[in-house]
């Protein structure tokens, strides 16, 4: 288990390096997809700006790219000082549509990201993002929050806060929706069992385990195995309503 602001570093067999790390009093979990040939840094959700600008200045690296799974308060707490920070680049900033829309950030669960760029697919279909030689997909999989996104790809599923180890996000905050939640759940465990096992299953917080431990991550063989949501009658019922 991670003390908070540590990273673990590993090397994709594809040469893309991830990191992650824990931040802050939630226990928000953020990752990073690392290019170092073509200069990429891309980070989903980054809390801790400062924390995240002194590791990737210890290795020589900027981030050029802020992915936002969604734009509840505790995910984009670090974008005003990331932002203000001078990368002798412009820093492109991605989210979906709908998590930057206006009639949602009215509310204080909100904060506003200033977005250069929108993903504006619909509900549980997929974009393929590119930077470099980064290649990610990204799953519109509202319910929790409009416009959430799941991320995955080099080895990872960054799940946001759609699912957690062992369980998923609530559906009581503005913009929230319990079927539409559910809907988004069916879809991501068709995915996941599409993937490899070993892959981790990044969450958006750190919360318990089955066994009474906080693992930052498990496999995605372990959540679906364990996971309450992944394995609830209720993803039976939303597939016969389709």
């Amino acid at each position: 288990m991670m003390q908070p602001g540590e990273f673990d570093r590993r090397t994709h067999d594809d040469g893309i390096e991830v990191w992650v790390t824990q931040m802050g009093p939630f226990m928000n979990m953020n990752t990073a997809f690392i290019d170092r040939k073509n200069g990429i840094v891309a980070i989903i959700d980054p809390f801790d700006s400062n924390r995240w600008v002194e590791a990737l200045d210890e290795e020589g690296l900027k981030p050029t790219h802020l992915l936002y799974t969604h734009t509840h308060r505790d995910h984009t707490a670090g974008f005003q000082k990331m932002i203000r920070n001078d990368f002798g680049h412009d820093l492109e900033v991605w989210a979906h549509s709908e998590a930057v829309d206006p009639v949602w950030l009215r509310f204080d669960v909100f904060r506003p990201v200033h977005a250069t760029h929108l993903w504006e697919h619909v509900t549980c279909t997929d974009v393929e993002w590119s930077a470099g030689s980064i290649q990610l997909t990204i799953t519109h999989t509202p319910g929790h929050a409009p416009g959430h996104v799941t991320i995955h790809g080099h080895g990872v599923y960054h799940a946001g806060d759609l699912l957690f180890t062992s369980a998923c996000g609530r559906d009581d905050l503005p913009g929230g929706d319990p079927l539409t939640l559910w809907r988004s759940i069916a879809h991501a465990k068709n995915q996941l069992i599409g993937m490899p096992s070993d892959w981790r299953l990044i969450p958006g917080h750190r919360y318990d385990w089955i066994d009474g431990t906080t693992p930052d991550w498990v496999s995605i063989g372990e959540c679906l195995q364990h996971n309450y949501a992944l394995n609830s009658p209720t993803l039976d019922a939303i597939s016969s309503m389709e």
